[in-house]
């Protein structure tokens, strides 16, 4: 009998190889999983209509790729609150991740998401596919990570992640100290966003405040 653990490991690793090589290829999955788990499994998903074979190129059909894709929103949206919340680094943060992905209901995963404020992306940089509760904007329970711009004055904060495409944006926040990990305050809100941490007090708009998102550090 077909592990379905295993059918949702090789989705998940087939919509990686197309998100960073641009295709999958068979001899990618003989290295990941071995030539005769990957030979019985990929038959096993042809079977499923979950892909299709061509010659070497193994392409997702309408019903893997949805699948897939609910693989990776889970692992991802784990990896931001293993990261982001429960502050779990090294091995254990894959490990978890990995078991997160195979065991949580999407109802379950909405509420998280939901929780962190709706995360774009991974904590290694990679896009989280939106679920209906993005798309929709519910906030049925208050989130626990914000945007810098909503948070009030006077609230001591952790940077949790930044997500600007900007490059331009990014190397001014890293220079002048503002990455993953910094705490600060959040001085005043008008006219524009003032910061401190340390000795430096910083001035920042509010488009660049939208983008760092932060946790409310509990005195």
């Amino acid at each position: 009998m077909a592990d379905e653990t295993q059918i949702e490991e090789m989705l998940e690793y087939i919509w990686m190889l197309e998100e960073d090589h641009g295709k999958a290829l068979r001899s990618f999955m003989d290295d990941k999983f071995g030539n005769d788990v990957a030979k019985y499994y990929l038959s096993i998903m042809v079977g499923k209509k979950l892909i299709n074979l061509n010659d070497s190129k193994i392409v997702l059909t309408e019903a893997g790729r949805n699948r897939a894709e609910l693989i990776i929103r889970r692992h991802r949206i784990a990896e931001r609150l293993l990261n982001d919340v429960l502050e779990i680094g090294g091995d254990e943060f894959e490990a978890s991740a990995c078991q997160f992905e195979h065991f949580i209901n999407e109802e379950i995963v909405a509420s998280i998401c939901t929780l962190l404020g709706h995360p774009v992306v991974c904590p290694h940089g990679k896009k989280i596919p939106p679920g209906d509760c993005c798309i929709s904007a519910k906030r049925n329970l208050e989130p626990v990570i914000n945007p810098l711009s909503e948070i009030k004055s006077g609230e001591r904060v952790k940077v949790v992640y930044i997500t600007t495409r900007s490059h331009a944006s990014l190397d001014r926040l890293s220079a002048i100290g503002i990455i993953p990990g910094l705490e600060l305050t959040v001085h005043q809100k008008y006219p524009s966003i003032v910061i401190q941490y340390g000795e430096t007090q910083l001035a920042l708009d509010k488009d660049i405040a939208t983008n760092v998102y932060v946790r409310v550090i509990q005195s």
